[in-house]
């Protein structure tokens, strides 16, 4: 008697279960392709969204994922549209540091980087700076910020980096570097060997003084190993605590940019 009780109660709860489980069947909520377990992303479906940081905060769009393949489609769209702006203008520009490297090595920007660098004459700077959106043909989509000019908002740009084109989608940015012309020392253990023998005195061994090119100096050129710090001789050595901020210059041979060379 124990036994059957035993057995009706399990029965019992085992019958239980199942019409529990047949109500979930019939009223789980359904989307078009089935239950709620095929709403499961599968791993294909799995984005990894990218920091907002290297950003144009104006354009950063709280809970908005960016992934890297947006990022590099996104950085590729605004070199295009700025090499047109650019051209259609007559402004000299050239690509330069990151994205230089990227070209030069794999004849695409590098995938992971997160902005775009160009750089254009002090001629160009300052008719970007003279010449309003309009006229310039500023295309939608982005904008056109500048450095001490009364016809363009600032943003954050500064002496070092006196212009940014941005994409006001995501907010990616194209750095764009003045460069000026000057006289100076340059060590020669990395020039070309097929570079003219012009306009330049050797002063000692591999140092030569010729004509230079370069922006403002700045702390973001710090990581830079062969850019002299301001006030130094490229050679000197100073010792500083491990954390401190450095402002260099950057300076390459004007050779070394002109006459500038079509990327095909």
């Amino acid at each position: 008697m124990v036994s059957l009780r035993r057995e009706v109660k399990f029965a019992l709860i085992v019958a239980s279960q199942l019409l529990l489980f047949g109500l979930f069947l019939l009223y789980a909520p359904r989307h078009e392709g089935g239950l709620l377990s095929d709403r499961l992303p599968s791993s294909n479906s799995l984005r990894r969204c990218i920091s907002s940081a290297h950003r144009d905060a104006h354009y950063v769009k709280p809970g908005m994922c960016v992934t890297t393949d947006q990022r590099l489609h996104a950085l590729e769209d605004l070199v295009y549209a700025l090499k047109v702006m650019l051209e259609n203008a007559n402004v000299v520009y050239w690509i330069d540091s990151g994205t230089l490297l990227g070209v030069y090595r794999a004849r695409q920007l590098v995938p992971w980087d997160y902005n775009a660098d160009m750089g254009v004459t002090m001629a160009g700077l300052e008719y970007l700076r003279a010449i309003n959106k309009e006229k310039l043909e500023v295309p939608d989509g982005y904008e056109l910020t500048v450095f001490n000019s009364s016809l363009y908002e600032a943003g954050d740009t500064s002496t070092a980096v006196p212009v940014r084109f941005v994409d006001t989608k995501f907010g990616f940015y194209a750095n764009i570097f003045a460069f000026q012309e000057f006289e100076g020392l340059f060590k020669d253990d990395v020039r070309p060997a097929t570079a003219p023998e012009i306009e330049e005195d050797v002063v000692g061994n591999g140092v030569v003084v010729e004509k230079l090119m370069g922006p403002e100096p700045s702390e973001i050129w710090q990581r830079c190993v062969h850019c002299p710090a301001e006030g130094e001789d490229e050679d000197s050595e100073v010792t500083r605590a491990p954390n401190a901020t450095v402002v260099k210059h950057f300076r390459v041979p004007r050779d070394w940019i002109f006459p500038l060379r079509l990327y095909s």
